[in-house]
Order: structure tokens, then sequence, then C-alpha cells
């Protein structure tokens, strides 16, 4: 797992051949179809053992005791920590969509999931008023691009901005920000005063 994981971080899932994981991983050429049956059911595991921790705590933070837009707030965090120990994690996510491909079944049975749950939390805050007027599945998905795209780009964001995520205090600034940016957004308005 360990060795199929960094080489498709490294080369994507085609460019990572069955000899190269069975070497790195000091096994041999069978290994792969002994113990997961394909090259590509290794692959789905590597990413359902990285989707499914994201999507349990999506749920966990979303079923808290809290007002929903606390919640939503919450998980823009959650997002960011959960990249943070899974930094090849966007990569995989984005690698067959950015080919024009449908994402893996780990990957859509997830997203699906996570989106559900969050659009749930976006419809009760709607009803309490406490977040704005839209479809709730785009904001959904204007909520989680905002750790998405920030932690694909963090190479440019350091190489080029002198921003870099690996060092605590700016990555947990990067993570104030878009918490509050996301919140803003979300925030419903409050009602015009007509007295």
């Amino acid at each position: 797992m360990r060795a199929g994981r960094e080489l498709f971080a490294e080369q994507g899932y085609d460019g990572a051949s069955v000899r190269a994981i069975t070497s790195r991983a000091e096994a041999n050429l069978g290994a792969i179809t002994y113990h997961f049956g394909s090259k590509q059911a290794l692959y789905h595991e590597v990413l359902r053992s990285m989707v499914v921790p994201l999507r349990d705590r999506v749920a966990e933070v979303a079923s808290r005791d809290a007002p929903p837009l606390d919640r939503l707030d919450a998980v823009v965090e959650a997002y960011f920590r959960h990249f943070a120990a899974h930094g090849d994690l966007p990569r995989f996510l984005m690698e067959r969509i950015a080919a024009g491909q449908l994402p893996p079944p780990p990957v859509a049975v997830a997203m699906k999931s996570i989106l559900g749950t969050l659009a749930g939390l976006v419809r009760e805050g709607q009803r309490q008023r406490s977040v704005r007027d839209g479809d709730p599945v785009l904001l959904s998905l204007s909520l989680i691009a905002q750790p998405v795209y920030l932690t694909l780009v963090q190479t440019p964001l350091r190489d080029v901005l002198g921003l870099d995520l690996a060092d605590t205090e700016s990555f947990e600034r990067l993570v104030d920000h878009a918490r509050a940016f996301v919140r803003a957004g979300l925030t419903a308005s409050p009602l015009p005063d007509t007295a």
C-alpha cells in the first residue's frame, strides 16, 4: 500500500508500473495480484484509505451539537488538516478528473457522501436563516473548493508567493483566512429593516 501510494502520487496511475511498485515494496512481482487482485484494485484501496477517513471526519463534524454555520466552518478546517496529513490526496483526486475521466469508485462514493452531508447541513442553515439562499450542492462545492485548490497549488504558493504551508504559522494563517472567507460567503444577509 505504501509503495503504491508513493508511486501513484509521483507518477500517476498509468506511470506507476506493477514492477516499480513491487520493487519499491521489496516484494515479489505477484504480490499485488495475490493481495489485491490487480493494480487497479490496489489503486482503489490506496484511494479508499485516504478518502474514507475524510468522509468520516466530515460526518463527525457535521453531526456536532453546534449551529450549522459553525459546523460548516469546522469542515473547512477538517479538510485542511486532512490534506496536511495526506498532502498527495488532492493530486489523486484531480489526476483522473483533469484527464476528463470520472473519479475512481472509492472517490466517487466518498464525494457523494460528503456532498450529501454538506448539502444537508447547508439546508439546515438555510431553514434557520443563518446560511444564505442558494443551491446547497453548489454552496457545498464552493466550501470545499478552498482547501482543495489551496492544497493543490501549495508549490507555487511557496515558490512564487513565499507562503509555505509546511510552516505552521503560514498554514494556520491560511486556514483561518479560508474559514473566514467561506463563512462570509455562506452567511445570510440580515433582512432589511422595513420600519
